[in-house]
């Protein structure tokens, strides 16, 4: 009887069912660190559906990975952490994909929806577009060589503590880098900061200028943008150049419109002053295509969401990826 637990044991604890599950530790603090050795482990656990590559290096050293989970020739493109203190969308993200591949071996549901698409779409990942400056809002000035101290403090005016970090270590807020209506942005800081400070031009950052490339190489047919504050889901942009009564607006609204409905977020469209140099901003000028940004939880000041937070969060959106997925597939036809 004790060898037969055993072996039910070792049986429970090597199925790629139960590894992959807990893969991503959601109820720690997702680091930059953490967040590279679950890509390899995740890539090695399911090569045949999950690549991954570097877009650029950072200017401290780290790698931008983008990670592709599906063999179709379609593709929709997720990314998360623009901001250093919503790191937490990184976690959101790396979840997914592990969840993901994981039904997809195990030929399961996702709730409704099937796994299965991904041999039809592509769903394209970069989980942290801001890995330096969630470094430096995680540890802190120990994560850094002191030269730079001086320059993050005076960009953190003065203080020692970043957990109010949103820009990279360059002191650029990323989701105001993007060259849609950059030029009329409100509320940006005129110099370097740990928010708000739009660059001196856009695609200035080469965070951005990497991630647009790489949008612009996979031309994805839906994009989102992954954010931390608000619970409320964003669609449209005021200088798309298309009237709300075209065939793709209503599309594009009934996208989501249901996403809104799977996540319970209040979908709204921004004010004037919220649009611009956003990633979905631009990516909805340049392509005409859907794009969203989701803010996945409550109005947080100056800090990361709290990790209990994460178990409502991942509810709500743990469908996403798949049911875009069969809006790209359905936009194609």
């Amino acid at each position: 009887m004790k060898k037969l637990c055993l072996s039910l044991l070792f049986v429970f604890w090597c199925s790629p069912l139960i590894a992959g599950a807990h893969i991503i530790e959601t109820e720690e603090v997702y680091t930059y660190e953490k967040f590279t050795e679950d890509l390899v482990e995740i890539s090695h656990l399911y090569p045949n559906l999950i690549t991954y590559k570097s877009l650029t290096i950072t200017p401290s050293g780290r790698n931008l990975w983008a990670v592709k989970l599906g063999t179709g020739s379609t593709s929709i493109l997720i990314n998360g952490a623009h901001h250093a203190r919503e790191w937490m969308t990184s976690t959101l993200l790396m979840n997914m994909i592990a969840t993901y591949a994981e039904a997809y071996k195990n030929n399961k549901l996702v709730v409704e929806f099937d796994p299965a698409i991904l041999d039809d779409v592509s769903i394209w990942f970069v989980p942290m577009v801001n890995p330096d400056g969630v470094t430096l809002q995680q540890y802190g000035l120990d994560a850094f060589p002191s030269y730079l101290h001086p320059f993050l403090i005076k960009m953190n005016e003065g203080s020692l503590n970043f957990k109010r970090w949103k820009a990279n270590l360059n002191g650029i807020d990323l989701n105001r880098q993007y060259p849609a209506n950059w030029e009329n942005l409100k509320g940006v800081n005129n110099k370097p900061s740990y928010q708000f400070y739009k660059g001196r031009e856009p695609l200035e950052a080469g965070e951005v200028k990497a991630l647009v490339a790489f949008t612009h190489e996979i031309k994805p047919e839906i994009a989102v943008s992954y954010h931390s504050t608000g619970n409320v889901l964003f669609w449209g942009f005021h200088q798309w150049g298309l009237t709300h009564t075209t065939e793709f607006t209503q599309d594009y609204y009934n996208i989501a419109e249901k996403v809104s409905k799977l996540t319970r977020y209040k979908l709204e469209e921004p004010a004037s002053h919220q649009q611009g140099g956003g990633y979905s901003d631009w990516f909805i000028q340049e392509f005409e295509k859907p794009a969203l940004t989701v803010e996945i939880g409550s109005l947080i000041k100056d800090n990361n969401l709290p990790l209990d937070a994460f178990p409502d969060i991942w509810e709500r959106n743990k469908t996403i990826g798949l049911f875009l997925a069969e809006c790209a597939k359905d936009h194609q036809h």
